[in-house]
């Protein structure tokens, strides 16, 4: 009861947050189900449908840097609002673009409005929730995240069976409801400056584009432990890329991949809580090193595999390194932000993942096209042990005792 007491006593803007978040994630059916429609329902090749994912990771990165500013200048809830709503009007018209330039013009302006609101959300649950417990809410909302990801690939698997416009349909109700949700329940947590001289820091003006660009790059143990966490992303991408490309090349069709996927947001609900409170008794340098070696071993084994049920297997091996990592790269990501530039800090955390679609994905489609999937699955090992020697080049500065909350006139 304990356990279940932390996640439970979180302030009630953690928990809309993530109610919303679950109901937005249950019909995220375009992104996940985008390689088979630009391949199958257009029949526009391979290569095209991931680089039109490469196009959404360009815009997703374009989102995280301009989100990420936003955020910390005109309102965390201002940014929120802008990108759900917007996202839902892109997608009302995406179904029916047909020409191929035209549909990475539209996979661009979708990904960049659609995306913007994560570092927004991110230091939304930064503000209000105590370091201590930070954890825990980055780990509630990790479960609303994969609960909504789990109940995706079957609702996206069979309305793309019917019709797949009704993917993109779907897909934008739910952008605008979560924008709903947070227009009526929730208020703005960016503090904003005063006259007062005894005002803390976190009420400080915010920095300007160049001086935070300046102390961001500046801060070498964050530099590094974001490339750690671009090359393990680049690993994740390709669960959503060259992954289900791949098992069309065995036979196995969207519908079967929607079942096998739905593993993972399976296993997040179930698994996340309890892992949530494990890792937060060891040492965090140690878990997220071990966490991106497990995520590579896990990818890689997809080389070895030819069924479903052993594909299934699989998703549970790199899954548990998702499972040791989640909740740790937000956590480690408010510890070394200032007050001042935490949702720049995430945002180009966010940006790192978007890099996992602007470069892994398009790679990975070329790879696995030229070169076959042992190359592909080969890569994602060594990639991931990348990941896991720039996690370990900071590993000092990653333990507990040693991380803090950093106020802004450090700037």
């Amino acid at each position: 009861m304990g356990m279940l007491a932390e996640y439970l006593s979180l302030p009630r803007t953690v928990h809309i947050l993530c109610l919303g978040t679950l109901i937005n994630r249950a019909g995220t059916f375009v992104m996940l189900f985008l390689a088979i429609y630009l391949q199958e329902r257009l029949q526009l090749g391979g290569l095209f449908a991931t680089r039109a994912i490469g196009v959404f990771g360009l815009g997703t990165l374009l989102a995280a840097l301009v989100g990420g500013h936003l955020a910390d200048t005109i309102g965390r809830k201002t940014v929120i609002l802008l990108s759900l709503f917007g996202g839902a009007s892109v997608l009302t018209v995406f179904g029916s673009i047909r020409n191929p330039t035209a549909i990475l013009g539209a996979v661009l302006l979708f990904a960049f409005l659609a995306e913007m609101y994560r570092p927004a959300v991110s230091a939304m649950i930064s503000d209000v929730v105590e370091v201590e417990r930070r954890p825990h809410a980055y780990g509630l909302m990790y479960i609303a995240i994969n609960v909504g990801a789990a109940i995706a690939p079957f609702v996206g698997g069979m309305l793309a069976t019917h019709a797949f416009e009704y993917l993109f349909w779907g897909d934008a109700a739910t952008s605008a409801a979560y924008a709903l949700i947070i227009a009526l329940s929730v208020p703005e947590t960016l503090r904003r400056p005063t006259r007062d001289s005894n005002q803390p820091h976190d009420a400080e003006a915010a920095p300007s584009a160049r001086a935070a660009l300046r102390h961001i790059l500046g801060d070498a143990v964050f530099i590094r432990f974001c490339l750690g966490t671009l090359f393990l992303s680049f690993v994740f991408m390709q669960s959503m890329s060259t992954f289900p490309l791949y098992l069309g090349h065995l036979s196995i069709g969207p519908d079967v991949y929607g079942r096998i996927i739905a593993v993972n947001g399976l296993l997040v609900v179930l698994f996340q809580v309890p892992m949530t409170h494990l890792v937060s008794q060891f040492n965090r340098a140690n878990v997220i090193v071990l966490a991106a070696l497990v995520t590579g071993i896990g990818f890689g084994l997809n080389g070895l595999a030819s069924t479903p049920t052993v594909f299934a297997v699989i998703v549970v091996v790199w899954t548990a390194g998702e499972l040791m990592q989640a909740p740790l790269v937000p956590t480690i990501v408010s510890d070394l932000s200032p007050p001042a530039l935490r949702a720049r800090y995430f945002g180009l955390v966010s940006m790192c993942f978007s890099g996992g679609n602007l470069i892994a994905a398009p790679i990975g489609g070329w790879v696995l096209v030229r070169y076959g999937s042992n190359w592909l699955w080969g890569g994602c090992i060594l990639t991931a042990l990348c990941s896991a020697v720039f996690y370990l080049s900071i590993h000092r500065r990653l333990t507990p005792h040693r991380t803090h909350e950093r106020g802004g006139s450090d700037l």
